[in-house]
């Protein structure tokens, strides 16, 4: 079965890249779908977990009870010296999708997180159905969504409405499917919050049939758009087995299939065979770390992987991107990114085009650095990184942890 698609995923391939001259196939790896686990010992993967786990408020009656925390450094220190923690709605969803299929153990933790934020989505005006960045002081653990000495005039904040609504319904579907109860998803607030970060994704999609970033930031970008459209198919399965509501699924997947093929129709630079950054932007400078060359990671990481000819794409666009950073200087050996984040979905997309070796030399270079004893996990680690670090571990035994799905 597997040498089948390869062969069809070959022929899509050609399909794709062929423009009515003769030409040969474009190599595409005989993969079917972005294999997981197998490159994260158990020592590293558990450790991660427990990193996890630690960034994790506790506060009992307090509003901040639930909040995970972006990173284990202060976030903001006011002009009274008091450090706060940051906390990203999109960041956490992400850490705890991936945590979620390789140890269940941490259940109790996602379903805090989720009330925390269904209790924090916004019920109305501009940021309808968005978690807004907060902070939490690290003094008493009271909230804010502008501490004291930030500027108000960027209060409150979140990088992009679109992907992180997104996310918050990919982590209540990775709930469900990781044989949690149903009970939480059917609370009226949680509900309300799934179905409003719905809305929002439907708000702010467009007669193009690609989302804004934001009502107030009208650009539409390639890394948002396919979390977009991976959002609405959790959010059809959450509505077809929690919800018991058939039609509307049929319709969020009608959503989903309609954001994949605008992100082909608008997105997909044929000459180049790469992808836009974004709407109207010009071909992918692969001398440019991020975005250009981190977003065409992306279409690999969230497609479902049904469409052949979608993942042809994805696997010549990423390809010809990682080639400019490889060698002794290149990605897996080094931070490549100016600001020295770590990005380890890019490791994941070599593991998706076969590119093993790339994929372990990053963990290895990882592992000594975020098991430092004297400070591990340390910044620029952020909590979004262990999405992908989980996807390169295997579930631990005997949790009833999974590994990877698709999202």
């Amino acid at each position: 079965m597997r040498r089948a698609c390869g062969v069809m995923l070959a022929a899509a391939a050609a399909a794709v890249f062929t423009d009515g001259h003769a030409a040969a196939p474009v190599p595409v790896p005989l993969l079917d779908r972005c294999p997981g686990g197998g490159q994260v010992d158990e020592v590293f993967r558990d450790a991660a977990l427990r990193a996890l786990q630690g960034l994790v408020i506790s506060a009992p009656g307090q509003p901040a009870d639930g909040a995970v925390q972006a990173h284990h450094s202060a976030g903001h220190i006011d002009p009274q010296g008091q450090a706060w923690y940051y906390v990203s709605a999109y960041q956490v969803n992400l850490a705890f999708i991936g945590a979620l299929n390789v140890s269940p153990r941490l259940l109790p933790s996602a379903r805090s997180w989720l009330r925390w934020q269904a209790r924090h989505t916004m019920p109305t005006g501009p940021g309808q159905g968005v978690v807004f960045d907060h902070w939490v002081r690290a003094a008493d653990l009271h909230e804010s969504t502008c501490p004291p000495g930030m500027d108000a005039a960027s209060c409150p904040r979140v990088d992009a409405f679109d992907s992180t609504a997104a996310s918050l319904l990919l982590l209540a579907d990775t709930y469900a499917r990781r044989g949690a109860d149903a009970a939480l998803l059917q609370e009226p607030t949680l509900h309300g919050a799934l179905t409003s970060a719905a809305g929002t994704l439907s708000a702010l999609t467009q007669r193009h049939g690609l989302s804004w970033a934001k009502p107030d930031h009208q650009v539409a970008y390639l890394m948002d758009a396919v979390e977009v459209a991976a959002g609405w198919r959790a959010w059809a399965r959450l509505q077809a087995d929690v919800y018991g509501a058939p039609q509307e699924a049929q319709a969020s997947l009608g959503a989903a299939r309609r954001m994949d093929e605008a992100i082909v129709r608008h997105l997909w630079h044929a000459p180049s065979h790469s992808w836009r950054v974004s709407l109207g932007a010009a071909p992918a400078d692969f001398s440019r770390w991020y975005p250009d060359t981190v977003a065409q990671a992306w279409p690999l990481l969230w497609s479902d992987g049904s469409d052949l000819a979608a993942r042809a794409r994805a696997h010549v666009a990423w390809r010809r991107a990682a080639g400019s950073w490889h060698g002794p200087q290149g990605w897996p050996q080094r931070n490549v990114d100016p600001a020295g984040f770590w990005w380890p979905a890019v490791a994941v997309a070599a593991r998706c085009v076969g590119d093993d070796v790339a994929a372990g030399a990053w963990v290895a270079r990882a592992r000594t650095a975020w098991l430092r004893d004297d400070a591990p996990f340390a910044w620029p680690f952020q909590v979004g990184d262990l999405r992908w670090l989980f996807w390169l571990s295997d579930p631990v035994a005997g949790s009833g942890g999974r590994g990877f799905s698709v999202p």
